[in-house]
């Protein structure tokens, strides 16, 4: 790399459960939607807090205070960011609209959610 060219800035979608702020690379954020209603599922785990029609496909929504240690978050006004994972999409529940933040590449950023690793471990599979 030649001295004028910057490193690349690797940019971020930035959401908040509770008081936790969690990143997730914008590569995987397809789209992010306003929740008029979330429905039920019946026998899900509890991290899944329901599911919503998107454009013709069922989108299990994730609650993420189900699985990190955070006070119970207020989802009046819920945004559900939706990724993509292996051609499946899954959604994330937000308390606020998020927003997307740029940082260098050598700063070291954390609460990142790595989407693969998420739902392998996770097993996220979407109701046929």
């Amino acid at each position: 790399m030649s001295r004028d060219e910057e490193p690349k800035e690797i940019t971020y979608c930035v959401f908040r459960v509770g008081e936790k702020e969690f990143l997730l690379p914008t590569s995987s954020v397809r789209e992010v939607v306003d929740i008029v209603k979330i429905f039920p599922v019946p026998g899900s785990p509890e991290y899944v807090y329901g599911a919503i029609p998107v454009r013709g496909k069922i989108v299990p929504a994730i609650d993420l205070s189900k699985i990190y240690p955070i006070e119970k978050p207020n989802y009046n006004d819920a945004k559900l960011i939706i990724v993509d994972v292996k051609n499946e999409n899954i959604g994330f529940l937000s308390e606020i609209a998020p927003f997307f933040i740029s940082f260098d590449p050598d700063i070291v950023v954390e609460d990142v959610i790595d989407i693969k690793t998420f739902f392998e471990t996770y097993s996220i599979k979407q109701p046929k």
